[in-house]
C-alpha cells in the first residue's frame, strides 16, 4: 500500500508539471469572459480532468499515511482520515462542478459569465472548510509520527496551508496570490518528491511514542 502511495504522489507531481506547462503555454484571461472561453479549451479540460482524478489520489496517500499508525493510536489516525475525508469530499465536488458546469456547460449558456463569477465566489468561501480540514489533519499526522523526515515534509505542508489560510481569509499577506502562484509547483515537488521517498523507505513503529519498538515487533508499512 505504501509502495502504491508513493507511486500515486509520484503521478500528482507530474499532474502538477502539465497543469503548470498549460498555464504557461496558454494566454492567460484578462476578463471574466475570456476565463469562460478559456476553462473550454480542450487544454484545460483535460487539465480538469487530471486534477479532479488526482483529488482521489491525495485522499489515498493521507489515508495510507494515517494507517500506518492506526494500531498504536486509532482515535488520532480516524480523526485524520476523517479530516483528510471531508477535504477529499469537498475537493472532488468542487473540481467535478469546476469541470462539467463551467467548463463544458457555461460557454455555451448567454449568462455564464455572471454564473463562473457566482460559482468562484461560492469556491473562495467553500475552499475554508477545505483548507482547514487539511490542516487539522496535518497537524494530527505530525503528532502521529516521530520520524524527522516526514515530520520535517509535513511541517513545510503545514507552513504553506498556515500561510494561504491566514493570507486569503484574515487578511494577513503572509503568502500573497501572485507570490504563491509563482513557487507552488516547487511547494508541490518539495512536498510530494520527499513523501514519496519516505513512503518508500521510511519506517513506522507501533510504539506509542512512534520510535522503535523495544519488545522487538515488526513495524507496519
Amino acid at each position: 500500500m505504501r509502495i502504491a502511495a508513493a507511486a500515486v504522489a509520484v503521478a500528482y507531481i507530474a499532474v502538477q508539471v502539465f497543469q503548470d506547462i498549460v498555464y504557461r503555454v496558454l494566454p492567460t484571461p484578462a476578463t471574466p469572459t475570456e476565463e469562460l472561453l478559456a476553462g473550454a479549451h480542450p487544454l484545460h479540460l483535460v487539465r480538469s480532468t487530471l486534477m479532479l482524478f488526482a483529488m482521489v489520489g491525495l485522499i489515498f496517500i493521507y489515508t495510507t499515511l494515517a494507517l500506518q499508525r492506526i494500531r498504536a493510536r486509532p482515535v488520532l489516525a480516524g480523526f485524520a482520515i476523517a479530516c483528510f475525508g471531508v477535504f477529499g469530499l469537498l475537493e472532488i465536488g468542487l473540481r467535478s462542478v469546476e469541470l462539467f458546469w463551467t467548463q463544458v456547460q457555461l460557454p455555451h449558456e448567454p449568462a455564464g459569465v455572471d454564473q463562473l463569477v457566482a460559482f468562484q465566489a461560492v469556491q473562495g468561501a467553500l475552499y475554508f472548510p477545505l483548507m482547514l480540514a487539511t490542516w487539522i489533519g496535518s497537524v494530527l499526522l505530525f503528532v502521529l509520527f516521530r520520524d524527522r523526515l516526514l515530520r520535517a515534509i509535513l511541517a513545510l505542508n503545514l507552513a504553506r496551508i498556515t500561510a494561504r489560510l491566514l493570507t486569503s481569509y484574515a487578511h494577513v499577506p503572509l503568502l500573497p496570490t501572485d507570490v504563491y502562484e509563482q513557487i507552488y509547483l516547487g511547494l508541490v515537488i518539495a512536498f510530494h518528491g520527499p513523501l514519496a521517498y519516505w513512503l518508500c523507505k521510511g519506517r513506522v513503529s507501533d510504539g506509542p511514542a512512534g520510535i522503535a519498538n523495544p519488545a522487538g515487533h515488526r513495524s507496519m508499512g
